[in-house]
């Protein structure tokens, strides 16, 4: 993304923003003087190396609710969303609604054990990574 403004360059003006090579999904755009936008941007690099940390916290919270060596209300509950969890996550491209949905599940069903509310975070972490933050 470029910026052109020519207002010290022969008194053209702001020319706006001018976006060339790829697209703008959920950035912030600014125009005018003195503004400024700070863009990350996401690497294919990254996405895997985060979706490889969503697997492997996944994989490790479902093997402690395996374990049973936690007091939960609903422990089979939380077993079979933190199953539907790591499931989505081993899809080629998981699927953003259904991550969001399984983890807002088990946010919910593990709240009071600090070890696997913990892991639900970092799952949580890494799934915005992989949606571009």
């Amino acid at each position: 993304m470029s910026r052109h403004d020519s207002g010290h360059e022969g008194g053209m003006g702001n020319k706006g923003i001018v976006i060339s090579g790829g697209t703008v999904n959920d950035s912030a755009l600014v125009a005018g003087e003195n503004n400024r936008v700070t863009i990350r941007q996401q690497h294919g690099e990254t996405s895997a190396q985060a979706l490889a940390q969503a697997r492997a916290d996944a994989a490790r919270l479902l093997g402690l609710l395996a374990s049973g060596g936690y007091d939960l209300p609903d422990a089979p509950t939380a077993h079979a969303a933190a199953l539907g969890l790591k499931d989505e996550l081993d899809e080629e491209e998981p699927d953003q609604s259904r991550l969001r949905k399984w983890l807002t599940r088990l946010r919910g069903l593990v709240a009071g054990v600090a070890p696997l509310a913990e892991l639900v975070v970092a799952v949580e972490e890494s799934v915005r990574m992989l949606a571009g933050g």
